[in-house]
């Protein structure tokens, strides 16, 4: 009887412990059958300082085209970022390129910057092609995620989901009312609080991130450490006292 009534606690301790499916989901107030949510407007994205771009130049003439991609045939990042193929973005905000010279770019998009290196090459060259991208798009995920840290990223387009997929998800802990997002515009840093149980976030400024962004995932109020790893350990415990019970009863 005794250690029916062991068997009994245990399972009120893992079923406490447990929680529950809509405390953990995203986007609470969207119907589960159908529904849409307002999307943010995609900022363009502005190039700041410390930005690393890479240019891209197409010419008729192959010297010429080789002269202003000199890492497209060369040296390439290890990491397979590109970042080493580009210009790096002075804290002034200008970049050096040959031919084109010294150009201003912070505060443009990528195809404004396509446009201004086209008009500068130009000049002196004939059916110039330009593409312009950055390579140094980097995110940090911090706090009660699976897997914490810094992220480059290929696209421009990434939202604060994408972020969190590549943290490997929020733990079952954390916080979903209360994600804080550090944006940095011109040396000035932003913060905001993003509810990720509302649809409405997906209409927020801040749901498309930007480079640079830091995304800090806060602990729940109730998240207690050494409660978790009990309730991890429960099924082991489980087993063995269902185990130990069992051999009990056969050897009366």
């Amino acid at each position: 009887m005794q250690s029916f009534r062991m068997i009994l606690l245990m399972l009120s301790l893992w079923m406490a412990g447990c929680t529950s499916s809509k405390k953990i989901t995203y986007f609470n107030d969207i119907a589960a059958t159908t529904g849409h949510a307002s999307m943010a407007r995609f900022p363009q994205l502005r190039i700041q300082s410390g930005d690393v771009l890479q240019i891209i130049v197409s010419t008729p003439d192959k010297d010429v085209t080789q002269l202003l991609n000199p890492n497209l045939t060369g040296f390439s990042s290890p990491s397979g970022t590109g970042i080493d193929q580009g210009y790096l973005v002075d804290s002034a905000g200008y970049i050096r390129m040959p031919i084109a010279g010294r150009l201003f770019v912070r505060n443009k998009t990528t195809a404004m910057i396509d446009e201004q290196v086209t008009t500068e090459l130009s000049k002196t060259l004939k059916n110039v092609y330009v593409s312009t991208r950055m390579v140094s798009f980097r995110i940090s995920v911090l706090g009660d995620v699976a897997h914490p840290g810094s992220f480059r990223v290929g696209t421009e387009r990434t939202s604060i989901l994408d972020a969190l997929s590549m943290a490997g998800d929020m733990n079952t802990t954390a916080d979903r009312k209360d994600v804080m997002v550090i944006r940095e515009i011109d040396g000035v840093r932003y913060y905001t609080s993003l509810n990720l149980k509302d649809s409405k976030t997906m209409a927020s400024p801040y749901y498309y991130l930007a480079n640079n962004d830091v995304v800090y995932i806060k602990p729940g109020s109730g998240k207690q450490f050494p409660t978790s790893k009990l309730v991890q350990l429960l099924p082991v415990i489980l087993s063995a006292i269902s185990l130990a019970t069992t051999i009990v009863l056969l050897s009366k």
